[in-house]
């Protein structure tokens, strides 16, 4: 919602009015910025907890492609 309280003496159809129009007033209630923090805090949330279980995938791969050369080293060495 914006309320204009200027803009009909102000206003003019001139290249310039866009440049000396008064700014415009957005009125928000707090319950709907604490809604919106709550939201943001949750999307945050999930993001690190997709990255650590991303993470944790890739340690487990790396982990697996480790011991498979670590194998064939020991079994090439006891030859």
């Amino acid at each position: 919602m914006t309320i204009d309280i200027y803009k009909d003496a102000f206003f003019s159809h001139s290249p310039f009015s866009s440049f000396f129009a008064p700014t415009e007033i957005y009125v928000v209630a707090r319950e709907d910025i604490e809604k919106a923090k709550l939201e943001q805090t949750k999307k945050q949330l999930e993001a690190i907890n997709n990255r650590i279980a991303y993470y944790e995938e890739q340690r487990t791969e790396v982990q697996k492609e480790l011991d498979q050369l670590t194998r064939k080293k020991e079994t090439a060495t006891n030859d």
